[in-house]
């Protein structure tokens, strides 16, 4: 259902037009090829936009000038380490409140620069310095790696700066790499924001991973020995090979298209601030993302079609944590046991102080007494604790409504209240109704702890069996 059929106004990001091709601001830090894709399909005069005006805050590393010359654009610049030694800073991080200060002052200096050249958007390509542009216009930026893909906790699981993403990925065992386009953040005053946690406009398709020969664990084991950057192993020029060819076959693909769908007008927020998309056979539809294809193909991405849902996510990290753990079979199991214990026992609010503690005289992995509690969180205590009650109840014989743990969850659910006090109020809601749920949560215990021991066990023993033969066979040593 397109968002016309929902009747929802959607707002285009750019106004949409069809014979005027709209001004952009294309910024750069370094040699420019993402820029370079963009300035060769703006001077064919058929993509709806045209580059207005470079500019860089590297003027004498970048290619800028050489690109604006070669293209016939004018070029603006501030050099951005100048600018904070003249202010009597020797670095450019943002890691005072002085030198947020004077990047706030820097982004105004580098308005005023390109305000006149009345841009309807800016693209960051390869543009490094954070900075309080996207408050004056749109801004794109390119990210080599899918965004879309989640951590369990929400956060973006392949964001960060420069090779990190691509690593990530690598280490993960993808077998594919996506780029991503995403309207930029402004970090704002004290520089606190979410990195690569803007609007998701356009990913590219799939683009395989070349693993030059190496085999995922002999990477995984290089990452863990590593101790302090620069690194230099076969990791690091394996995901810098992925990084060259993403930037071929991903950046230069998706952000031009990006971009050029933005300036057309058929990107936009509908009332609800959700993401639009606008196609020629259903109008306005509402979408995740798009996959911006080579062929000019285009595919809309909505949320029950991402390729990882968030359950899928979260047993699958689970999963993970638990089998590649350190130490034996019986460590893993003994903590994953014993945060079983705790999630079924111990209210929600209070688990990981009693877990991991406890992890240590019993001999169990600290990883996996945190984890294991996991069975009641708070989303997961809702479903849950009624039903511990509602069986505890029956057990000690009491008297308690079909509604009393109501008021439990609301305690422990409540973010406004503190340690103590949630304390004090779970202790003060009488003994029927404590009796109900530590006698429901030992019994649910009783049942899942050993489950839990002896399955993570096999698991692990498994999953180490299975890797040894991949190792075996690969070392041509399996019979």
């Amino acid at each position: 259902m397109s968002c016309a059929e929902k009747k929802l106004k959607v707002k285009p990001f750019v106004a949409e037009h069809t014979s005027v091709p709209v001004s952009v601001i294309l910024c750069l830090s370094g040699v420019g090829s993402n820029a370079e894709v963009l300035l060769k399909r703006g001077a064919a005069g058929n993509a709806g936009f045209k580059i207005a005006v470079l500019f860089t805050d590297q003027p004498e590393k970048s290619s800028a000038f050489k690109l604006g010359e070669r293209f016939n654009v004018p070029v603006e610049a501030l050099d951005i380490d100048k600018f904070y030694a003249e202010h009597g800073e020797t670095d450019a991080k943002l890691s005072s409140p002085r030198r947020f200060e004077l990047r706030e002052l820097w982004s105004q200096k580098v308005w005023e620069l390109l305000q006149p050249y009345q841009a309807s958007f800016a693209v960051f390509a390869g543009f490094v310095p954070l900075n309080s542009l996207p408050d004056k216009l749109p801004c794109l930026n390119v990210h080599p790696g899918d965004l879309t893909v989640a951590n369990p906790d929400g956060s973006r699981r392949y964001a960060g700066l420069h090779i990190k993403p691509v690593e990530t990925a690598i280490l993960d065992g993808n077998s594919s790499l996506r780029s991503s386009v995403i309207m930029v953040q402004s970090p704002g005053a004290d520089g606190k924001f979410e990195i690569d946690g803007g609007e998701i406009l356009g990913i590219s398709a799939p683009v395989p991973v070349e693993l030059m020969g190496a085999g995922i664990e002999d990477l995984r084991s290089e990452f863990s020995a590593r101790t302090k950057p620069p690194y230099q192993d076969r990791l690091r020029e394996i995901a810098r090979k992925n990084v060259e060819n993403l930037k071929i076959h991903g950046d230069h693909v998706v952000l031009p298209l990006v971009t050029e769908a933005f300036a057309r007008g058929r990107l936009g927020n509908d009332e609800k601030g959700n993401l639009c998309f606008k196609t020629e056979k259903s109008g306005w539809v509402p979408a995740r993302t798009v996959e911006f294809n080579a062929d000019g193909s285009e595919k809309v991405i909505r949320k029950a079609k991402l390729r990882n849902n968030f359950i899928v996510r979260t047993f699958k990290y689970l999963y993970l944590r638990m089998v590649r753990g350190s130490g034996s079979p019986e460590y893993i199991a003994r903590g994953w046991a014993l945060g079983m214990f705790v999630g079924c026992v111990v209210p929600v609010f209070c688990q990981l102080i009693v877990a991991i503690p406890l992890s240590f005289p019993l001999r169990g992995s600290k990883i996996g007494a945190a984890l294991g509690t996991f069975i009641t969180t708070p989303p997961t205590a809702i479903f849950i604790y009624p039903v511990l009650i509602w069986v505890g109840n029956k057990v000690i014989g009491g008297n308690l409504s079909a509604d009393a743990a109501s008021g439990l969850l609301k305690v422990f659910t409540d973010d406004t209240l503190s340690f103590w006090a949630k304390w004090n109020a779970f202790l003060d809601m009488g003994g029927e109704l404590l009796g109900a749920f530590f006698a429901g949560g030992l019994l649910w215990a009783a049942i899942m702890t050993p489950l839990t021991y002896f399955g993570v066990k096999y698991l692990v023993i498994r999953y180490r069996k299975i890797r040894e033969k991949i190792r075996l066979a690969r070392e041509g040593k399996l019979i």
